[in-house]
């Protein structure tokens, strides 16, 4: 059984990144500064790109169809951008420096909608592929995999928010990434960080998770999107 995000669902994520977008646009023309635009539009179209790849891994194995190369291909694409997600939550950091008294709450408005936006995003991503994965081999498959993915998100979002790489150089320099990976496993530091960002994202998936209904308006079987 396939599962594909209904149009009102994608259309309705489409409306409120655009809105964020939106608000973002209305911040430069009040105060003239482009900052916020490098830091929340960015982010977020990079935050489409695992819930693209995840529907499109899934696509694959339609009527039960076993994992193929292309089923791989676009799970190593979704995993790859999975952590640009929730890294997204990272960037209310900035406000500490780019927002002004008069700013900061519209501020905190606008980046906290990128952030569960980006969060909603990866969730939504991750749930197709859980669910598969739990049709297929049972729930505690499902549960495994999904914890290991959050685990690994947190991993990504501490390799980009801290060390400071991207998705992209996983292409360009990717042993480089998993030497700086395995070395964060030993600095009490990276674990307090990733192990914090793990237990926040995966409290938050475990909550919608079983809220979710595969037969809901979020997520409906095959003829829909």
């Amino acid at each position: 059984m396939e599962l594909r995000l209904s149009r009102s669902a994608l259309w309705t994520l489409v409306a409120a990144s655009a809105l964020c977008a939106l608000m973002v646009g209305l911040r430069i023309l009040y105060m003239d500064k482009w900052t916020y635009y490098w830091l929340v539009v960015p982010n977020l179209l990079l935050a489409w790109i695992p819930l693209l790849a995840s529907r499109f891994a899934c696509r694959t194995l339609t009527d039960g169809r076993r994992p193929g190369i292309a089923t791989a291909a676009w799970g190593i694409v979704w995993l790859a951008f999975y952590p640009n997600a929730s890294y997204i939550t990272t960037d209310l950091i900035h406000l500490s420096y780019a927002s002004t008294k008069e700013t900061l709450y519209y501020d905190l408005s606008m980046n906290m909608l990128a952030a569960m936006l980006g969060w909603l995003l990866g969730a939504i991503s991750l749930y197709g592929l859980h669910v598969e994965i739990v049709l297929r081999s049972g729930a505690r498959i499902g549960a495994v995999f999904a914890g290991i993915i959050i685990v690994l998100g947190a991993v990504g979002v501490y390799l980009g928010r801290v060390l400071r790489w991207n998705s992209w150089d996983l292409v360009i320099r990717p042993w480089q990434i998993v030497s700086d990976a395995l070395e964060a496993v030993r600095s009490p530091e990276a674990l307090l960080f990733i192990a914090a960002f793990a237990m926040f994202t995966g409290a938050i998936y475990a909550v919608f998770y079983k809220f979710a209904d595969p037969s809901g308006p979020l997520l409906r079987k095959a003829g829909s999107l």
